[in-house]
């Protein structure tokens, strides 16, 4: 069993929390060997901008699952299980190595996260396994959700049978979804949710952010 302390949000009790980043892929969208969590946005590596982002929320219970080799200097880090197989290794990679209950999961490549909804989302846990948003036309984002070690067995029972869908394991669980009507109460335009895959979303992330300064 899996002890772990609570928080006040607004007078309601939830888990403490640890945040998993996932900064293990290969980043070959970005051209060979581009580490994407180490490009700069605005003069800060990605990674330390979600880093920020995240402490917000969690303070420095922080994880982050990549090649421990090329975060020398960041606190915690833990290589995946089993490599290039996709995010629910790295997600099962983060939750071995987490001590809480209940874990922030995200990628390194997230400038926006908009921490309002972080906290939300971690006030909705309840008695979920999973809290995830999901938004347009059933589209879900999982790599910005709140899991329950909980996941462990179902999620270990599917890589057994070489089933690395993440969303595969829904059935099996408890899951809550955050709407849209719900995002838009605390990002409108849905930032949270983008990512770096490409140069090109440099160029549109440095836009949002000169925008967002007029």
């Amino acid at each position: 069993m899996v002890l772990y302390n609570t928080m006040k949000i607004k007078d309601k009790k939830i888990p403490s929390l640890t945040a998993i980043i996932l900064a293990g892929g290969k980043s070959s969208r970005m051209g060979p060997d581009k580490n994407k969590s180490m490009l700069r946005l605005n003069g800060k590596y990605l990674i330390d901008i979600v880093i920020s982002k995240l402490k917000c929320v969690v303070g420095d219970n922080i994880i982050i699952v990549g090649p421990p080799e090329r975060y020398l200097s960041y606190k915690q880090v833990v290589p995946d299980f089993f490599s290039q197989k996709g995010p629910l290794v790295g997600i099962y990679s983060g939750l071995k190595a987490s001590s809480s209950q209940y874990n922030l999961v995200v990628g390194c490549d997230m400038p926006f996260l908009e921490v309002k909804l972080l906290q939300y989302m971690t006030e909705n846990i309840n008695s979920n396994d999973i809290v995830i948003p999901r938004y347009g036309d059933g589209y879900i984002e999982p790599l910005y959700a709140v899991y329950s070690k909980k996941c462990l067995e179902t999620i270990e029972r599917n890589l057994a049978e070489h089933i690395f869908s993440v969303r595969a394991i829904f059935p099996h669980l408890k899951v809550k979804f955050v709407e849209d009507e719900e995002i838009k109460k605390y990002d409108p335009e849905f930032y949270s949710f983008f990512n770096i895959n490409y140069k090109k979303d440099i160029i549109e992330a440095e836009k949002i952010i000169n925008n967002r300064r007029e």
